[in-house]
């Protein structure tokens, strides 16, 4: 199975939409959403672009980078604590939890989230059926590659500095995040590309549309015959390649059209 990387997603040619009309969805339909900060921004947490975005003050390879956590671990633990803190906080809200719900009815749905936060598993979103491409703050591993430990949940808020040393070679431990300046879990976007290629309905959900791979995903879908439902604040370089745009928080939006597109049979 191929692997798409930066170039290829960005070099990929998706003709636009080719779908029109009215249509439905049943427990036999394949379901895709990709989802990005726009929509763990409707529960509070801080997106990392625009107004008031996470990077705005702060120097990124000072923090976010490999070699920049490591110059200061405990610098390092000190923001990504804040930003477990602020994100134990904030709960799931209804984009995150209608997916789940529709998971829960029966219905053949996955998630791809550029998110770090957990709150589509919270939502009740099952382990095997969120791929998460940016990995998860409330995972943690060695910063060693080399090394054989495991990665491992912690959900502590504050969490003991006491445990942030790895038991097997002594490298400090590190958030399971993908840092700047670092690849995607080849493992991970290869699941993720099997799923969009077979996928019947793929839904692009609070994301901008401009960081690749992630934003690559809506025209693969597109182009392996899905029909690609866009759900953002506002049109994004992506909706050129949509079947349809709704303009809107997810919250409000996305359970909505569920309830159109079955007909009555999603309950939320």
């Amino acid at each position: 199975m191929s692997v798409w990387g930066t170039d290829d997603m960005m070099n990929f040619h998706n003709t636009g939409p080719k779908h029109d009309g009215p249509f439905k969805i049943t427990k036999k339909t394949k379901i895709t959403a990709l989802c990005g900060a726009g929509i763990s921004a409707e529960s509070g947490v801080p997106t990392y672009r625009g107004s008031g975005g996470l990077w705005n003050n702060i120097r990124i390879q000072e923090i976010a980078t490999p070699h920049g956590f490591l110059a200061d671990p405990e610098r390092g633990w000190e923001f990504y604590g804040e930003r477990r803190k602020n994100m134990a906080k904030c709960q799931p809200n209804p984009g995150h939890i209608a997916l789940a719900e529709l998971e829960k009815q029966g219905y053949d749905v996955f998630t791809i989230t550029q998110n770090i936060d957990g709150l589509q598993h919270r939502a009740g979103s099952s382990k095997h059926k969120v791929i998460e491409i940016h990995g998860s703050l409330w995972r943690i591993k060695c910063s060693n590659i080399s090394c054989d430990m495991e990665v491992f949940d912690n959900t502590d808020v504050p969490i003991d500095p006491s445990i942030l040393e790895c038991k097997i070679c002594g490298s400090p431990l590190r958030p399971a995040v993908v840092f700047f300046q670092e690849m995607l879990d080849p493992r991970l976007m290869a699941e993720a590309e099997r799923r969009t290629k077979e996928t019947d309905l793929f839904f692009v959900i609070g994301t901008s549309g401009t960081v690749y791979p992630a934003a690559g995903f809506a025209q693969i879908a597109g182009a392996f015959g899905a029909r690609v439902v866009e759900m953002n604040l506002e049109e994004t370089p992506l909706s050129h390649v949509c079947d349809e745009t709704i303009l809107g928080p997810s919250g409000e939006t996305l359970q909505k059209l569920l309830h159109e597109l079955t007909d009555g049979e999603f309950k939320f």
